[in-house]
């Protein structure tokens, strides 16, 4: 029989060309313009810049998932956490003000375990302590050891002017340390909020601001410590006190202890100094346990 030599050259032609179309597709995807993903994987996607930080990083597309988050995840982080501090204390600072009397000497209430309540800070030309804006009409929380017995003291505003004002004070409760006053001069002053200190929990982070030491406007931070402490400060009881390991000092008292939110969830009123001693442990009381003094005689 004749063989059909067509037919022989179409046997041999197309396995020569499957054979092609296999090494070039070889070649192709050892030469990386194929992306396709190992089995069982998913479809493989460029690292995301980070809109807030990629402006700075020079973002090279080579770069590794992991290698990209580790340069944009851990600063963005710090970032965060810095801006977040930044903002509480704006929030906080212009409503804080500093109370001056003339002459006066303050001789804190300690035990002999270092437990004493905290007063204002007393230099040659009288004493300065703390205090925070409760009311756009000039209202002002303190502590009563701030004030003593003086029925008028002078407030100092901590803003670039440093403007001064009179202040009388209209309302004292020795037994929980607290005295409200009330600027003379009309006018609408930036009063801070008032938290709800029965939220706070042991672990959040809380700030203190005022003069320790006559220094104005200083800004120290911490945690919770405890809550709900009981205190005996020369056979006065505290209940509820809130234990903080921000620093405080004298010249601190009557100033807010605030959250990070910028509300003010706490009055700072005791320190505890073994043989004088800083220990870092401090005392507030609770904004909750005062709002019915302070709403009663604004």
């Amino acid at each position: 029989m004749k063989k059909n030599k067509n037919f022989q050259i179409q046997n041999i032609m197309w396995p020569g060309i499957v054979l092609v179309v296999l090494i070039i597709g070889a070649i192709w995807t050892n030469a990386g313009f194929i992306h396709e993903p190992p089995f069982g994987m998913g479809p493989v996607t460029a690292p995301m810049e980070n809109p807030v930080l990629a402006p700075s990083m020079n973002y090279n597309p080579d770069q590794t998932r992991v290698q990209s988050q580790a340069t944009t995840t851990l600063p963005l982080t710090a970032l965060n956490v810095q801006e977040g501090i930044s903002h509480v204390v704006s929030l906080i600072k212009p409503s804080v003000v500093g109370v001056y009397r003339m002459g006066t000497s303050f001789a804190p209430d300690t035990n002999n375990a270092g437990l004493s309540s905290l007063g204002p800070f007393t230099s040659g030309t009288g004493s300065v302590g703390s205090g925070i804006i409760i009311d756009s009409r000039g209202y002002i929380a303190t502590s009563f050891k701030t004030v003593g017995r003086d029925t008028l003291v002078n407030i100092t505003f901590f803003s670039a002017d440093k403007k001064k004002y009179q202040a009388d004070v209209i309302a004292i409760d020795p037994a929980t340390d607290i005295a409200v006053l009330k600027i003379r001069e009309q006018g609408v002053f930036q009063a801070a909020v008032l938290g709800n200190s029965d939220l706070l929990e042991v672990g959040d982070i809380v700030f203190a601001i005022g003069s320790p030491f006559g220094f104005s406007q200083t800004v120290t931070m911490g945690i919770v410590s405890s809550h709900n402490r009981k205190l005996n400060i020369n056979g006065i009881g505290y209940p509820d006190m809130i234990q903080t390991d921000v620093a405080i000092n004298e010249g601190n008292d009557g100033g807010p202890l605030v959250n990070v939110k910028g509300e003010v969830v706490g009055i700072n009123m005791a320190t505890y100094m073994p043989d004088h001693h800083y220990s870092g442990i401090g005392f507030a009381i609770p904004i909750n346990d005062i709002l019915n003094f302070i709403n009663g005689n604004i």
